[in-house]
């Protein structure tokens, strides 16, 4: 697993060990995981619970694993910009998912 040089939300470091323990593949490749994540974290929510959800395809288990963030507006004072930092707030969860034949 190589070391990735920048910081796209807090808390990655913890999220990539989680992400280690749960995941099938050996090798991660973090850009390409990075990617997913911040893609499903800028979806638009209705109830704002943000998390990255690991298909059980790609877990040990074969059940998906959701990873819960968080999102906060920071404002810096010397311009007047506001962006968005998001923080992984650990503790993934692992659940089945019930397909509709099964319900």
């Amino acid at each position: 697993m190589k070391k990735m040089e920048m910081t796209y939300f807090e808390g990655q470091a913890a999220f990539f060990k989680d992400y280690q323990k749960v995941a099938k593949a050996e090798k991660i490749d973090q850009q390409q995981v990075i990617d997913a994540v911040m893609n499903d974290l800028n979806k638009p929510t209705p109830d704002d619970s943000l998390s990255y959800i690991l298909p059980g395809s790609e877990t040990k288990t074969g059940h998906s694993v959701r990873f819960p963030f968080r999102k906060e507006l920071i404002a810096t004072d010397n311009e007047a910009t506001v962006s968005t930092q998001f923080f992984y707030e650990g503790s993934p969860y692992e659940y089945e998912v019930l397909e509709d034949e099964q319900l």
